[in-house]
Parts: C-alpha cells; sequence; structure tokens
C-alpha cells in the first residue's frame, strides 16, 4: 500500500533529496501509539533542522516477524489488526509527502539500500537499522532543543483527509457542543493489561463529569480508547459520547481531539497526541521514571515547550482535583472557534441538544 503525492515525478531524481525518509521496521519498533506519534514529531524537525521540505515514510511489517520480542502478543496471525490501529499516527506528521507500506523484506531491503547509496537522508541512520534496535520510550530532547532554539515545535495535525469530516460531524452529530476528550487509562479491561496499577480510578472520573454536568451543562465529554478500555456506565451519562460504540476508529478520534476544546486524561497515547497538537490539556498522574526522558523533574507542571493552558500532574487523581483542572484549563482553553461552530450546526447559543448514546444518535 503506498500514498504517494499527486506529481509523481516529485519523488524521483534530484527532488528526493527534499525529503527526509522515515523507516519504520516493525519487527524492531514498537505498536506505541504515544511513541510513533512522537516519533512524527521528531521527524518534523530533522527535517527541518535539514533544510528539507517533506517526510517520506516507509513502515515494513514482515508477516513472519511481524513484532519485537517485547510485543510477542502481536503474531502473523493478528498482526494486521494491530498495524490498521496504528496506522492513522503517520499521516499526523505535518511535513508528510508519501506513505508506503511494504510487506515483502527483499523489496524494502532494496528501497533501503538504493536510499543509503544515494546518500539521502534517512531516519534512523542506516547502522542504527540494521542494529535492530531502537530505545524506549522515545525522549524530548531534540523536541526541547528544537523550542530553545525557535520557540516552537512543529504540531501534529489531524490524520489527512479527517479533519472536514471532524467538523461536520462536530457540527451536525455532535449540535456543535464545546468537546472535552477524555482518556481515563482502564488497561486492566483490555486483552493484554499492563501496569494495572496505574489504571484512572473510575469513581472519581465518574463524579468528575456528574459535577461537570452541573456546572457545564453544554460540555460535551467524548471518551477515546479501544473499544475494551471504556466503562459501560458511562453510557448512561447524557453529557458523555463514545466515538467506538458508532463504529468510528484512531482515525476519527484524533480528527476530533484537534478540533477539540480540551483534553483532559492519563498519560498515554492520546495524551501524547495532546501535548504536540496545539491542545488545551491537563495530562494526570505521569509516570516519574518518564521525567528524565522529558527533562524535567517530578511535579514540574509544564514541559518546556508547553503553553500556560497545557498542565501536568505526576500523582493519582481525585474527582475535586479533576475539577480543578478542568476549571483551569478550560478557562483558559482558546474557545475563539465556538461562534464558527456554532453557525456551522445551525444552532446558535442553543447547545442543549445531547449527543444520546442510549439511543445511538444525536
Amino acid at each position: 500500500m503506498s500514498v504517494q503525492p499527486d506529481d509523481r515525478e516529485a519523488v524521483r531524481g534530484d527532488a528526493r533529496a527534499s525529503a527526509l525518509l522515515g523507516v519504520f521496521d516493525f519487527s524492531y519498533q514498537h505498536y506505541a501509539l504515544g511513541d510513533l506519534l512522537t516519533s512524527q514529531v521528531n521527524l518534523a524537525i530533522m527535517a527541518t533542522e535539514q533544510g528539507l521540505r517533506d517526510v517520506d515514510i516507509f513502515v515494513m511489517v514482515d508477516p513472519r516477524r511481524p513484532s519485537a520480542r517485547y510485543q510477542s502478543f502481536i503474531t502473523r496471525a493478528n498482526y494486521v489488526a494491530h498495524l490498521d490501529n496504528i496506522l492513522p499516527v503517520f499521516a499526523c506528521n505535518p511535513l508528510l509527502r508519501s506513505l508506503q507500506l511494504i510487506r515483502d523484506v527483499h523489496t524494502f531491503n532494496f528501497l533501503i539500500a538504493s536510499h543509503n547509496r544515494d546518500r539521502l537522508p534517512m531516519w534512523p541512520d542506516m547502522k542504527t537499522h540494521l542494529n535492530m534496535r531502537q530505545d524506549f520510550p522515545i525522549d524530548h530532547r531534540r523536541i526541547n532543543a528544537f523550542h530553545a532554539r525557535h520557540g516552537h515545535v512543529p504540531e501534529l495535525c489531524c490524520p489527512r483527509g479527517y479533519e472536514e469530516w471532524a467538523r461536520r460531524f462536530h457540527a451536525s452529530e455532535l449540535k456543535g457542543r464545546p468537546v472535552v476528550i477524555i482518556n481515563p487509562r482502564q488497561s486492566s479491561l483490555t486483552e493484554t493489561p499492563a501496569v494495572i496499577y496505574r489504571d484512572a480510578s473510575l469513581p472519581a472520573w465518574h463524579a468528575f463529569i456528574d459535577e461537570v454536568a452541573k456546572g457545564h451543562p453544554d460540555v460535551l465529554f467524548a471518551m477515546v480508547g479501544g473499544f475494551q478500555e471504556w466503562e459501560h456506565r458511562l453510557l448512561l451519562r447524557r453529557n458523555v459520547f463514545i466515538p467506538r460504540t458508532c463504529g468510528l476508529r484512531l482515525a476519527h478520534e484524533l480528527a476530533l481531539l484537534k478540533i477539540a476544546d480540551m483534553f483532559i486524561g492519563s498519560s498515554s497515547g492520546f495524551a501524547t497526541f495532546a501535548t504536540f497538537a496545539g491542545v488545551p490539556y491537563a495530562i494526570v498522574n505521569v509516570e516519574h521514571s518518564f521525567a528524565p526522558y522529558a527533562e524535567l523533574r517530578v511535579d514540574d507542571r509544564r514541559y518546556p515547550f508547553a503553553r500556560p493552558n497545557q498542565v501536568l500532574t505526576w500523582h493519582p487523581e481525585t474527582t475535586e482535583e479533576l475539577l480543578s483542572l478542568f476549571n483551569e484549563v478550560y478557562s483558559r482553553g482558546d474557545r475563539a472557534a465556538a461562534p464558527e461552530r456554532a453557525r456551522l450546526s445551525g444552532h446558535g447559543d442553543k447547545r442543549d441538544g445531547a449527543f444520546d448514546n442510549r439511543a445511538g444518535g444525536a
């Protein structure tokens, strides 16, 4: 599978030197939403610093060896589903010019060798790639250094082709209401639970959602994550919308997050998207071990490149703290687009139309 620019000649000859090639070989790299999203920002930074206009991406999955040893639950029998789940990540790269998905090892090796022979820019470099190793988690050192030099970092975009859908869906199905994306971690509900001690306290979140409904009845919470990762009592709340119950998937969720008024949730892949998408956010219960990778101290409230309406906490959340974070970040959130959303929805300031999960529609 490949997604190429409209002008095929643009990727031939000398024009190829205008792009950085990003190589994602899942025989040693991980199917991990947060790391893959951070890598997209790193690729955009590397391309910019080398004076390159574009990024081309090769995604390689060998059916005989579809995953790294630390993800042995991804096998030749189920790798397609896992790949399908994370593929929209690559379409969020702000400099993406082309995306090619490859599963034939000989073809992949020929393409990489040709690229290296022509001394064209590539990440990881050939030596690192041949060592078949990548360190995890992906750190923020390059991102912080770029911000220190330039005062900004590249922003992740909506998955290509989904922004217009997100705005139409928000205006019509969600009635133009203010949308707050939530993602309380629930690894214990998945088929491969991991470090479940970091899971969010659902009673705290349910009480928080109910309190916000009293003070901000127009706010609609959108619970994102895999179909197994949401708790079914959320369906009983008229101020909660669960995209997966409508057949929507990761690309739709990332697109909605990009245009949302706020994100609040556990440290996760969705939190990573919020971190680099310019969205107001409160990320809770950041793991202490990540602090050195982000060049932070535990209890620092912001990343070096964060804005005033983007905050972190480093401990399990309570209802009271969630409310405090919501009031702090939502009140500072840039909701200048709200009148335009209302105009598109045709509802003006009348935002009592709620998406009713029980009815399966608005």
